[in-house]
């Protein structure tokens, strides 16, 4: 919790009842964070007892009642020996701070064979209390769940959902209700859209992610952050998590860049306070919000109120929930939404079911922008809101060329010397998170049937993730030891991407990968599943090969075709280098983003003085369900986005991008 969500919650005592759980016995607190006593007695003030489970870690010291125990991270996680053997002495019930999508199912069977008969999280509609048993069979339900919502008929059950949840909060209506479009509509009527002149042609942006590790979106998101500095505009980029080992994998770059950047909350700006007093934020709306996302809305609101932006630039779905919850909570005059993939009902260990209700409530607001960097994903994501497709602009990825210079022959034969490669030995590279949406063991079929055809064949994987463990049983169980190359996360993927003939990507999910415009760039061609906004980043038989998604059959052949045919992979790389010149480079995806945001803005008045802060009232945001719901048109984005898709690879190039903001690590979306 940071520094402004502690002054909410001090000026907001009352907010957040207790659930309905027996007094007469100690309580569980389970939290996917470390909470301080302090916090966790606003939960849970009836109980003489608390014992708060925890993951590993720095556990705060002991006070007020409130004890903590780690539980094992597994997987799956599971309550460690010395937790089971405390909660069974006197602890009956427990609440799940986390909520029960966010709770292991393996955690809630131990809580009940250790006696803990209750368990209650918040929904969107008050406390729930249950069994613990019956706790444990909703994680199935859960699961069915996401199964429909991916399904034809996902959009009719969650629109029924919904409609049944609207019902419940109108009948039964208490503090924690759900909060539907029109108390939101309220709370915009009242506090207004505050907007402040800008400086001549100056922006001021606030870019805000979950964190600033080596994935996908967080690169996109500091390339820029820095385009935007160097073009002259105020920007900073600020994070849900604390920066630290891998979290902070960008920071370096903002910082030799100048571009200011921190964790939200993590300073108290100077009168924030009396701002957010004035602001008067209404106990339904801050004691509504799931408890997860709950204090990130309340730090990045006093940012908001501490510096105010033209543009909240939010990256990725719980920053974009998170966002904009907070910019309509202060009345942030443009909240941009940027997806990075598909849905994330297509992520279970991520997905969560509330996050259906708040996108659709949210998204509705005037002040709400929709924004997706694939022609695919942004359609999967309107079928998924059941929202317009219009409603979504689309901006590609930006590579950063002049960062993606070739390396030195010397580095690159330090990368086939560190492989024990032999002159002219083919070498196919992976580089992605080792995740299940990425299928990696799929990958490494994939390399075991063109081992088959080639023997000579090596192949290596740049990336980290949970199923490292995984595929190494899966490398040693296939006896692929000295076939197969793990390299965890590096610095050198330039280098690696030019050391290799073909990059392979299998995963069942994507974005807009960004690691497959740089190995085209680097002349390594890629063999990749058609998953998501790939389609948009090569184009098939002339920089690539598109497969069907887990077509091993295809992969393979792609593979052993390419590494069989070097006049036809060369042709291939120098297409793929043109092609991301053309569409991908980081000055264009920058000039593009301006150009949007100042459409969004639109002119000053000219009455007005500059530093001036103007405050709309805004309209109810009742018409918005079928069309631009108070989008200003933005004529450059979708439809160039279709333009560029239909032409030809070797056609006159782009804007060369010089800057030298660093690329490197295992890629996301």
């Amino acid at each position: 919790m940071g520094c402004y969500a502690e002054a909410v919650w001090s000026l907001l005592p009352g907010v957040g009842d207790e659930p309905a759980l027996p007094k007469d016995t100690g309580w569980v607190v389970l939290s996917a964070g470390h909470p301080a006593p302090g916090e966790v007695r606003r939960h849970v003030r009836s109980a003489a007892q608390v014992l708060v489970i925890t993951p590993p870690g720095e556990l705060p010291a002991p006070r007020d009642g409130v004890r903590y125990a780690p539980f094992e991270l597994g997987p799956p996680p599971r309550l460690s020996a010395a937790a089971r053997l405390t909660a069974a002495q006197g602890f009956g019930a427990a609440v799940l701070l986390d909520g029960i999508e966010g709770t292991s199912g393996r955690i809630l069977a131990d809580l009940a064979r250790a006696g803990v008969s209750r368990v209650a999280w918040r929904t969107l509609d008050g406390w729930l209390v249950t069994s613990t048993r019956a706790a444990v069979l909703r994680k199935p339900w859960a699961r069915l769940e996401r199964y429909i919502g991916r399904s034809r008929f996902g959009s009719w059950y969650r629109r029924r959902m919904l409609r049944a949840r609207a019902y419940l909060a109108l009948k039964h209506r208490n503090s924690q209700s759900f909060l539907g479009q029109r108390e939101w509509d309220q709370h915009l009527a009242r506090v207004g859209l505050r907007r402040r002149p800008r400086a001549g042609r100056q922006l001021t942006v606030t870019l805000y992610i979950g964190q600033l590790n080596s994935g996908g979106a967080e690169r996109q998101c500091v390339n820029l952050a820095i385009g935007l500095g160097r073009l002259g505009h105020r920007v900073r980029v600020l994070t849900t998590y604390p920066m630290s080992d891998e979290n902070a994998h960008y920071c370096d770059d903002l910082r030799r860049a100048g571009i200011r950047f921190g964790v939200a909350g993590g300073r108290l700006a100077p009168g924030v306070r009396d701002k957010l007093r004035d602001l008067a934020i209404h106990p339904d709306l801050a004691g509504s919000l799931p408890e997860v996302i709950r204090n990130p809305v309340l730090d990045l609101a006093g940012e908001l109120l501490a510096e105010p932006p033209d543009v909240l630039h939010c990256w990725l779905d719980y920053p974009n929930i998170i966002g904009a919850a907070a910019g309509a909570m202060v009345g942030a005059p443009h909240v941009v939404l940027s997806t990075r993939n598909v849905n994330p009902t297509y992520f279970p260990a991520f997905y969560q079911t509330w996050m259906d209700s708040w996108y659709d409530t949210l998204c509705r607001l005037p002040q709400m922008h929709l924004l997706a960097n694939s022609t695919q994903g942004a359609a999967d994501y309107a079928r998924w809101l059941d929202m317009p497709l219009e409603r979504f602009e689309v901006i590609y990825n930006g590579v950063d060329l002049a960062a993606m210079t070739d390396p030195e022959p010397d580095d690159v034969a330090a990368v086939r010397s560190e492989l024990a490669l032999q002159p002219g030995q083919p070498l196919v590279v992976g580089v992605f998170r080792l995740a299940q949406e990425k299928q990696p063991l799929l990958w490494l079929d994939v390399i075991e049937r063109a081992r088959q055809q080639l023997p000579d064949l090596h192949a290596a994987i740049v990336g980290v993730g949970e199923l490292r463990p995984e595929i190494e049983k899966r490398i040693a169980a296939r006896g692929l030891q000295r076939v197969v190359t793990l390299l965890g996360q590096r610095k050198d993927v330039p280098a690696i991407l030019a050391a290799a003939d073909i990059k392979l990507l299998t995963s069942k999910v994507e974005g807009t990968p960004n690691v497959i415009l740089e190995a085209q760039w680097a002349g390594c061609p890629p063999v990749a599943t058609a998953a998501g906004g790939t389609p948009d980043a090569l184009v098939h038989d002339a920089t690539g090969v598109l497969c069907g998604v887990e077509d091993v059959e295809a992969l393979t052949a792609g593979v052993v075709r390419l590494l069989s045919d070097d006049v036809l992979r060369h042709e291939m790389a120098r297409a793929g280098r043109a092609f991301v010149r053309e569409r991908f480079s980081v000055s264009r995806m920058v000039s593009t983003q301006v150009s949007y945001y100042e459409s969004l803005i639109g002119p000053v008045p000219p009455e007005v003085q500059e530093g001036d802060e103007v405050v709309v009232r805004a309209a109810s945001s009742g018409h918005a369900g079928s069309g631009h719901a108070g989008n200003r048109p933005f004529a450059g984005t979708q439809h160039h986005a279709a333009r560029a898709t239909d032409s030809a690879p070797g056609s006159a190039p782009g804007q060369h991008d010089t800057r030298d903001d660093h690329l490197a690590g295992a890629a996301g979306p």
